[in-house]
């Protein structure tokens, strides 16, 4: 399954791989791609990964999920 997530607040590619690496901790998570200029994150999880557990992670780094979509 697919996820596409919208991030507020990344700014740099230190912002990137805290996203990235806390994202990629979850057993669920396959892989993560970020796109800094557009703030998406496209997920590729095993699974249905609960919403509410993604948006923890990311807010845990010091940024918020703003969107979830499906694929």
């Amino acid at each position: 399954m697919k996820k596409i997530l919208t991030i507020q607040g990344m700014s740099c590619m230190n912002c990137v791989k805290q996203v990235h690496d806390a994202l990629m901790e979850l057993p669920e998570v396959n892989s993560v791609n970020i796109d800094i200029r557009t703030d998406t994150v496209f997920l590729d999880v095993k699974g249905n990964v609960d919403n509410d557990k993604i948006k923890n992670v990311v807010d845990d780094t010091g940024y918020k999920v703003t969107d979830i979509q499906k694929v």
